[in-house]
């Protein structure tokens, strides 16, 4: 304290003077018009570069921030980017789509579009890995389609990936019938070709002829009717009951890109209504 007044003191003749000044451009500015107006005009220059000073000081500060929100949107963009560039490249694939949506719709039944992520065609059972799974919408025992056809039945079923048996797996048997026909059969696979199944229990009445349709027959919740799954290539007799019918299969399982997984919404119904009656005829 000593300190300070040593120096208050010592310099007492500056401070006085500098009041003196400041006293005087007070009453400078305050009784002349000429000189106010400069002052002003000066200050608020003087204010404004100490503005935006500050200005640039916060927003250089606010940086950062800024970044990040930068980030987050070009993270978000990218997804859509991402989102749209796929289903670009699906409809380029898949140009019957839109029919199919529309048949879906008149059909009653919706499907679940996914990417297949693996696949085996050159092995006795063959299976087909795809993007999607219970969380979904995917269960077991729905059907797998393409934009050519049948490709076959989901067969068990994760999170978020499902595994489907395809007609090119012994064990896959689907209820079928030659188009406009009302005999069924069932479309099985041998394991020599993967182009190539059969079609079995077709009786030698039924008037079955080579390039004929194979399709479902819909006697299923697996499959509406009507869903192509091949042409006939060779028709024999196979004995005096049935015929020996070769179908080349319509969707090609070397190219799979794109599936729909059909998803027919009172499939549980059906099926609990139809084992509670069996259940009935067995007592």
């Amino acid at each position: 304290m000593k300190a300070l007044l040593r120096f208050f003191i010592h310099f007492r003749v500056f401070f006085l003077f500098l009041a003196l000044e400041i006293i005087s451009l007070i009453l400078i500015v305050k009784h002349n018009q000429f000189q106010r107006s400069a002052f002003l005009n000066s200050s608020n220059a003087v204010m404004g570069k100490i503005y935006e000073t500050s200005n640039n000081v916060y927003e250089y500060f606010g940086l950062k921030r800024d970044n990040l929100s930068l980030a987050h949107e070009n993270t978000e963009l990218k997804q859509k980017l991402y989102t749209l560039e796929t289903e670009l490249n699906f409809l380029k694939q898949d140009t019957s789509y839109q029919g199919r949506k529309e048949m879906a719709i008149d059909k009653k039944y919706t499907f679940i579009t996914a990417k297949v992520i693996n696949a085996t065609t050159n092995k006795l059972k063959n299976f087909i890995t795809l993007d999607k799974g219970r969380l979904d919408g995917i269960k077991e025992e729905m059907g797998v389609i393409n934009e050519h056809g049948i490709v076959g039945i989901v067969s068990s079923v994760s999170d978020h990936f499902s595994v489907v048996l395809p007609i090119i797996n012994p064990s896959s048997r689907i209820s079928a019938k030659v188009k406009d026909k009302n005999q069924t059969g069932s479309v099985i696979w041998e394991g020599a070709d993967e182009r190539i199944a059969l079609l079995e229990e077709v009786p030698l009445y039924i008037p079955v002829h080579v390039g004929d349709t194979v399709v479902s027959s819909g006697y299923s919740s697996i499959f509406p009717e009507g869903i192509d799954i091949g042409k006939v290539k060779v028709l024999r007799k196979e004995n005096d009951n049935y015929f020996y019918i070769e179908i080349e299969l319509l969707a090609n399982f070397n190219k799979l890109s794109y599936v729909d997984v059909i998803d027919f919404k009172n499939a549980e119904e059906e099926k609990g209504l139809e084992e509670e009656t069996r259940k009935g005829a067995e007592k």
